[in-house]
C-alpha cells in the first residue's frame, strides 16, 4: 500500500494595505507596517530602487525656486533644499509626504519646516465631517511599547494653542480615505519577485545549487496526524527562497527503510531565469509608468534607440509623471508660504504663464519673402550698425513711404534681427531662448525694444523684476545668445545691384563708423550677457560654468 502527499513549500501572500480604524489612529495594513514594507522593497529590489531614486531626482530637478524675494529668504532660513530632496523620495515611494511645521515664538511666521519620514506617521481617525485633526508619529511602529507622539494637523487658525503642527500631504487615491497608495501598486508582486529571485540565487550559490526533489519514506504509512507533522517540518525548513540549496540528512537503523530523495531536474533553467529577469524588469517599468526603458539605461532587445524617439519619451514622462509630482510639492509649499503672508509663485510656473515677451515678438515676427535677398549677416554692433543705416542715404527720400515697416527700412532695404545661435553645444537653453530659436523668425528693432515691457524670464530682471531689456540682455543673466543683424535687398531693384550693395557694406572703414554714426548706442547690444561684467547680473555671483 502506498500513499502520496504533496507538500506546499511556499505560497505568495500579497501584503495587506487595508486601512483599519483602531483606537486613536488608523492602522495601515493588517500589521500596521505597510509603509515599512514599501521601504523594504525599495532597499531590496534593484530595478525598483533605481527607478524610485532617479525619478525622485527628476522631481526635485533644479529645486523649487519661489519668485518672491521674501519667499527665497524663508526657504534659505528653513534649509529647504535638503528637506525637499527627502520629500521627493518619500513622494515617489509612498505617494505622500509629511512636514513638521513649527511656528515662531510670536506666532507671526513659521520658524522651521522639517521633513518627517512618511513611514513613521499614522493618521488619526476622521470626525463626523470626514476631517482628520491629528496625526501620530513613532520611529518604530513594530514596538507596541513605544507611545506615538500626537501632532495636530497644519492650521494657521490654531497656531497659538498648537505651535508644532504636521502638514500631511496625500494625493487622492481611489478606495483610500486615510493613506495614499504608490503609483506602482499594481507591480508590487513583480517587485517582490525580483527581491525573492535575488535571495534565491544568493542562497543557492552559498548552499551548492541543489535542485528541487521528492522524498519517498519507506517505513510504512504514518497516521494523518504524523504525516501532517512531517509536512509542517519540511515546509518550515524547505520553503522559500531563503532555503534554496539546503540539503537534507536522514537517519535510520535499517538500510531498506532509509528515505529516498529523488531530485527533479529543472529543464531549461537558464531560459527560465532569463525570462523571469526580463519579465520582472519590464513589469516594474510599467508599474512606474516608464514610457521608454532606454530613458533609464535599459536596452530593449531587438530595438535600436533613436534620439528623436528618446527625446519624445522623455518629454512625455516629464509631463505625465514628473510634473504632476512637482505640482503636489509646490501645492504644499504654497500653503506654507500663504500662512506666512508671502506670495507663493514659482519661477517654473511663470515660464509657462508669464512668457509674454515671446508671445509679443512671435506675433510680430516675420519670415522674409522671396522678393528679398539676404546680403549681409553679422552680430549686432552699434558702432557699425548706424553707419550701415547711413549707407543707404541715396534712398533716404524714400523713407517717408508709409508702406515701410521700420525706421531702418526704405524701398529697397529691410533690416531685421534674428535670435542666435540656433543651437548651443549642451542644448540647455532657457524656455524663452528655446522658443525664440524655434520660432525661426526675424524681428524689427522697435518690436524687440517694446518686448522689454513684457514678462520674459520672471525674476531675471533688476531686483527680481519680471521685465528687463531683451534688446540688451536677451534671455537674462549669463545668457549665451545674441542678436544677429540681417540686411535684405529687394531683388531686381533699379537703384543698386546685390554685388554693389555688398561691396558698399564691406568698404565701410572703421573710422567712418563713428563719423557717420547717427546716435550714440549702447555697446551691450553687441555682447552676449555671459560676456558682460558679472555675466549680465547686477551683483557678483560665483559661477561654476565656463564663459
Amino acid at each position: 500500500m502506498n500513499s502520496i502527499e504533496s507538500i506546499k513549500l511556499a505560497s505568495y501572500q500579497p501584503r495587506s494595505f487595508r486601512e483599519i480604524e483602531k483606537g486613536e489612529w488608523v492602522n495601515y495594513g493588517e500589521d500596521n507596517l505597510f509603509p515599512q514594507y514599501l521601504v523594504d522593497l525599495f532597499h531590496q529590489s534593484p530595478t525598483h530602487n533605481a527607478l524610485c531614486t532617479t525619478i525622485a531626482m527628476m522631481i526635485y530637478g533644479e529645486g523649487f525656486d519661489p519668485a518672491d524675494l521674501n519667499a527665497k529668504l524663508l526657504f534659505a532660513q528653513w534649509g529647504l533644499e535638503e528637506e525637499l530632496r527627502k520629500v521627493a523620495l518619500d513622494l515617489k515611494i509612498h505617494n505622500g509626504f509629511a512636514l513638521e511645521i513649527v511656528w515662531s515664538l510670536d506666532r507671526t511666521t513659521i520658524a522651521t519646516v522639517k521633513h518627517l519620514a512618511f513611514e513613521c506617521v499614522r493618521s488619526g481617525t476622521m470626525d463626523e465631517n470626514e476631517v482628520v485633526h491629528e496625526y501620530y508619529y513613532s520611529r518604530d511602529w513594530s514596538n507596541r511599547r513605544n507611545q506615538p507622539v500626537c501632532l495636530p494637523k497644519f492650521s494657521p487658525e490654531t497656531k497659538n494653542e498648537e505651535p508644532t503642527q504636521i502638514l500631511y500631504v496625500k494625493p487622492f487615491t481611489v478606495g483610500s480615505f486615510y493613506y495614499p497608495k504608490p503609483d506602482y501598486l499594481g507591480a508590487l508582486n513583480y517587485i517582490e519577485l525580483e527581491k525573492e529571485i535575488g535571495v534565491f540565487h544568493i542562497n543557492n550559490i552559498k548552499n551548492g545549487l541543489s535542485p528541487s526533489f521528492a522524498i519517498h519514506f519507506k517505513n510504512g504509512i504514518p497516521s494523518d496526524e504524523e504525516r501532517q507533522k512531517i509536512r509542517m517540518d519540511i515546509e518550515r525548513q524547505g520553503a522559500g527562497a531563503q532555503n534554496a540549496g539546503k540539503f537534507w540528512m536522514t537517519f535510520s537503523d535499517e538500510p531498506d527503510r532509509v528515505p529516498e530523495i529523488e531530485a527533479f531536474a529543472l529543464s531549461d533553467a537558464d531560459k527560465q531565469y532569463q525570462f523571469l529577469s526580463e519579465e520582472t524588469t519590464a513589469k516594474i517599468m510599467v508599474g512606474h509608468r516608464v514610457t521608454n526603458p532606454m530613458m533609464f539605461g535599459v536596452a530593449t532587445p531587438g530595438k535600436l534607440g533613436g534620439g528623436t524617439e528618446l527625446a519624445a519619451s522623455e518629454d512625455l514622462f516629464e509631463r505625465q509623471v514628473v510634473e504632476p509630482y512637482r505640482m503636489v510639492i509646490e501645492g504644499a509649499l504654497k500653503k506654507i508660504l500663504d500662512a506666512c503672508n508671502v506670495p507663493a509663485l514659482f519661477l517654473a510656473e511663470q515660464k509657462v504663464d508669464f512668457n509674454a515677451a515671446f508671445e509679443w515678438l512671435e506675433s510680430r515676427g516675420e519670415v522674409m519673402g522671396e522678393e528679398w535677398e539676404l546680403i549681409d549677416e553679422q552680430e549686432v554692433d552699434y558702432e557699425l550698425e548706424d553707419a550701415q543705416d547711413a549707407l543707404w542715404s541715396f534712398a533716404r527720400t524714400l523713407r517717408n513711404n508709409p508702406s515701410r515697416k521700420s525706421s531702418q527700412d526704405n524701398e529697397i532695404v529691410r533690416v531685421r534681427y534674428a535670435y542666435a545661435p540656433t543651437q548651443l553645444a549642451d542644448d540647455k537653453s532657457r524656455d524663452f531662448c528655446s522658443r525664440m530659436v524655434g520660432a525661426m523668425k526675424v524681428y524689427r528693432k522697435e518690436d524687440i525694444i517694446a518686448a522689454g515691457n513684457q514678462a520674459v524670464n520672471p525674476g531675471w530682471g533688476p531686483n527680481g523684476a519680471d521685465t528687463y531689456s531683451i534688446w540688451l540682455y536677451k534671455g537674462g543673466g549669463s545668457c549665451r545668445h545674441f542678436w544677429m543683424r540681417q540686411t535684405y535687398l529687394q531683388k531686381d531693384n533699379k537703384l543698386v545691384s546685390v554685388n554693389e550693395a555688398k561691396a558698399l557694406i564691406q568698404s565701410l572703414p572703421v573710422s567712418e563708423r563713428a563719423k557717420n554714426r547717427l546716435e550714440e548706442n549702447d555697446p551691450l547690444v553687441a555682447k552676449r550677457p555671459r560676456d558682460m561684467a558679472n555675466r549680465g547680473f547686477l551683483e557678483k555671483k560665483n559661477f561654476t560654468t565656463p564663459r
